[in-house]
């Protein structure tokens, strides 16, 4: 039995931003690439606003259509991607669809890691800088 073909996120349209602006305090810090369990491959891509540290997965939706908030912080953990600290019962975690540079529809998840005085959540992404 052969696995299925997913598409790797194509983030070829992304200008990474080093600079806050006045109207974009948005800093990018690193990105990530790798393969899920499932042969699906994905792009981390780290990132600071407002005094918090965000990560976003990108990865295909194939088969992974009706997963929810709740569903990704499961799959996360299972994937060894993010450990959420025990003492945080919050989990900070937000999704949406979006087409990349390459047509495919990929889920957008972010993780709020931290900020200035907590840690929500622990990653293992080798994070490469920009």
């Amino acid at each position: 039995m052969t696995k299925e073909k997913y598409p790797k996120p194509d983030r070829s349209d992304q200008t990474p931003n080093f600079e806050k602006a006045d109207d974009y305090d948005q800093i990018d810090l690193g990105w990530s690439e790798g393969v899920l369990s499932d042969g699906r491959p994905y792009r981390a891509e780290a990132w600071t606003m407002d005094k918090i540290t965000m990560l976003t997965y990108f990865f295909s939706t194939k088969g992974l259509e009706n997963y929810d908030e709740a569903s990704f912080v499961e799959f996360l953990t299972k994937e060894g991607l993010v450990e959420f600290v025990a003492e945080q019962p919050q989990r900070y975690v937000s999704i949406s669809k979006i087409t990349d540079a390459g047509g495919n529809e990929m889920w957008s998840v972010n993780v709020a890691i931290g900020n200035e005085d907590r840690l929500f959540a622990k990653d293992s992404t080798d994070l490469k800088r920009y």
